[in-house]
């Protein structure tokens, strides 16, 4: 009986450690495609900017955290252009007035595409707000982070520098 019960608990610790915050899309996994809107009705595929490293970051208007991070990816976009594409999708589409609003106060320079029924946001598994995920050209999600602070500037900018290298044969 113990070993019984010791194997549950085992099991339930797995399970545990499986779903803290990064149930979903993982690192080495096959980024799910989408076809989204943009804010200005264009539709974005995720597969048609794989030419080039894509960090895809999830956002609310709601999320301070999602707020505050913005000025580290707008300078991520212009450190990079030419050599990575940044993707936001906003998941809280019901507030386009303040999506508007945002984009322009911060002069967000890269595609904000809005994710009706937070149905992109489920098949990447995001939890928490905000995510984001460094993809490959060949598609696959190299890391996840939450909120974005100093160790993951660098972490994502040495990993930029690494696929950025890569795709241009160096």
């Amino acid at each position: 009986m113990k070993s019984h019960l010791r194997c549950f608990a085992i099991f339930i610790v797995l399970i545990a450690g499986a779903g803290c915050g990064r149930s979903g899309s993982q690192a080495s996994a096959i980024a799910p495609d989408f076809r989204l809107n943009d804010l200005t009705g264009l539709t974005v595929f995720l597969n048609a900017q794989l030419h080039r490293p894509v960090i895809l970051t999830f956002f609310a208007t709601w999320c301070t955290p999602c707020r505050d991070e913005i000025p580290t990816l707008v300078d991520l976009h212009k450190r990079y252009q030419n050599r990575i594409q940044v993707l936001c999708i906003d998941v809280d589409p019901e507030n386009i007035d303040t999506i508007h609003s945002i984009a322009a106060a911060l002069k967000i320079p890269y595609p904000i595409l809005l994710d009706e029924g937070r149905r992109t946001m489920e098949r990447y598994g995001v939890q928490k707000l905000p995510t984001t995920f460094l993809i490959d050209t060949k598609g696959r999600i190299m890391s996840r982070y939450g909120a974005i602070g100093e160790a993951e500037i660098r972490s994502l900018s040495e990993q930029i520098e690494r696929l950025v290298n890569v795709a241009h044969g160096k």
